[in-house]
């Protein structure tokens, strides 16, 4: 039916029927924005705190693979106020939109306003001894070893077990002797006393006493040529002289010798065990250089030995570790020595030809084992010196790889003057600082190389004022939101409900991993 300009109404009824159901659109809407706007809330916050952790420290990553926040920003002075201020900048930039789009188009369904934000907690690299640095090294070296070299890694921790285990026979059986040939000694010179007396009293002349004397041998005693050598500097024998380095460090500003901030936060230990142990050893040893690798322009040269040793110098570093070296392999030594039916007999010989004339056999007992642990203290300074110069040097030795004799044991001076060898099979010096690593304190490492890093970085231009107790890992963060109504003004208008505005918090954090 064609009712082409007739006059249309709408009842009273009608209209208010349709405010009603407005008003109630609106309200759905309203509640429906308001639960997206809280949604909001939680992804900015969360954007926020990855916003803040994403300006780690470049210098750090790019050269250890560690992730942390300078909390000082350059400065050399912590504060979590800056941290705060840059949290609150992410928060602000994300929650209004408008301010950074200019387009008529642009609409802000969520009507968000920022009214605080709270570092809560946070965590530092220092934390714990360390801890954060190590569960993040044993993460990297996780992701770049295969399984193969973590088991070889494992299989090696198993050799210094016994290492260890051998170290401390050596030690006793050295003790011993030690006691045993200073009682013979003495029991040596008193029966010496007693044959010279009684020689004078039965000689008939002037130069007849000498004669009355038994027989000394007239054979050199490498004894003596050892006395010396342990009188001069280790470090000049195994280096031959070579010139060293002379870098030291300040250690009362090293994270090992103090810190004086400490995180809130508990870092979740994901790494724990003999695989993360040996995989942050590995770690040590892959970005850390050590004596027989070139010289490098960090704040020392024998970075792996200030690890081990945690001396202020290079040379009192490489000294002690060296010092550790030469115990390690005279222990292996004299145990081969000891089981060596041949050397043990060539010993004894010696010793009765140096000792018998007193017909002590105590004092040649002591004497012969005084001889194996010369022998094998001789053969552990050819070892150290081969070692340094670049060579390798068997953990076991047999007849093929011992190379002193007894008879050169006397001239051992011009041996070590004169031996430039450099080949050999077995293990590297790297390979043997590996072992020092396994044996020494897992905290005590940790802390060092966060002295080491910190001061390598302090040498860059842009970290110059770096801290490692300064460097945040993991933050947690508290920030409250006002909600303003949007689609509620027709309800309050119908209703007379009055629409206030919500108030939201968010917690969350955020840890590098």
């Amino acid at each position: 039916m064609d009712r082409t300009g007739e006059k249309g109404s709408i009842t009273v009824f009608l209209s208010l029927i349709c405010i009603l159901f407005l008003a109630l659109f609106c309200t759905v809407t309203e509640s429906a924005r308001v639960q997206g706007a809280r949604a909001q809330t939680a992804n900015i916050a969360g954007m926020g705190n990855f916003s803040v952790l994403g300006e780690f420290e470049k210098e750090l990553l790019d050269q250890y693979e560690i992730f942390a926040l300078d909390g000082g920003y350059g400065t050399g002075n912590f504060g979590t106020g800056k941290v705060n201020d840059r949290l609150k900048t992410f928060l602000l930039y994300n929650a209004e939109p408008e301010q950074n789009i200019f387009s008529v188009w642009c609409f802000d369904p969520w009507k968000l306003e920022l009214e605080d934000s709270q570092i809560q907690k946070y965590a530092l690299l220092t934390d714990e001894k360390g801890e954060p640095f190590f569960q993040q090294a044993v993460s990297f070296m996780k992701l770049n070893l295969g399984v193969e070299a973590i088991n070889a890694l494992i299989h090696h921790k198993e050799d210094v077990s016994q290492i260890e285990s051998w170290q401390e026979e050596y030690e006793k059986r050295k003790k011993e002797n030690e006691k045993n040939l200073s009682n013979a000694e003495r029991e040596g010179e008193r029966k010496l006393q007693e044959l010279t007396s009684a020689a004078t009293s039965n000689a008939g002349a002037a130069g007849e006493t000498e004669a009355l004397l038994p027989e000394q041998p007239d054979v050199g005693n490498p004894l003596e040529e050892i006395a010396k050598l342990r009188r001069r500097s280790i470090l000049s024998i195994v280096t031959g002289n070579s010139e060293l380095s002379s870098k030291s460090m300040n250690q009362w500003s090293v994270p090992s010798h103090g810190i004086s901030k400490r995180g809130t936060m508990k870092v979740e230990k994901k790494n724990s065990g003999l695989t993360a142990d040996l995989l942050f050893r590995e770690y040590l040893l892959t970005y850390f250089p050590n004596y027989t690798d070139s010289e490098g322009d960090g704040c020392l040269d024998y970075q792996i030995e200030y690890i081990i040793s945690g001396k202020a110098g290079d040379q009192k570093n490489l000294k002690s570790t060296v010092n550790r070296l030469l115990l390690l392999r005279e222990g292996m030594n004299y145990l081969y020595c000891v089981e060596n039916a041949e050397m043990s007999t060539q010993a004894g010989a010696l010793a009765i030809t140096l000792t018998g004339f007193l017909g002590i056999p105590a004092l040649t007992s002591a004497t012969k084992h005084a001889l194996l642990l010369a022998w094998a203290y001789g053969e552990s300074l050819l070892d150290l010196r081969k070692l340094l110069a670049g060579g390798k040097v068997p953990l076991l030795k047999d007849g093929t790889s011992w190379t002193l004799t007894l008879e050169n044991l006397g001239q051992l001076t011009q041996l070590l003057d004169s031996d430039t060898q450099t080949s050999g099979s077995g293990l590297a010096y790297k390979d043997y600082l590996r072992i020092l690593l396994n044996m020494g304190s897992l905290s005590k490492q940790k802390m060092r190389a966060l002295d080491l890093i910190q001061e390598n970085l302090r040498k860059t231009g842009t970290t110059e004022k770096f801290k490692a107790e300064n460097c945040i890992v993991g933050i947690e963060t508290s920030t409250s939101w006002k909600i303003r109504p949007v689609f509620f003004s027709l309800a309050q208008a119908v209703t007379g409900v009055r629409g206030d505005d919500i108030m939201v918090t968010q917690n969350g954090g955020m840890v590098y991993e």
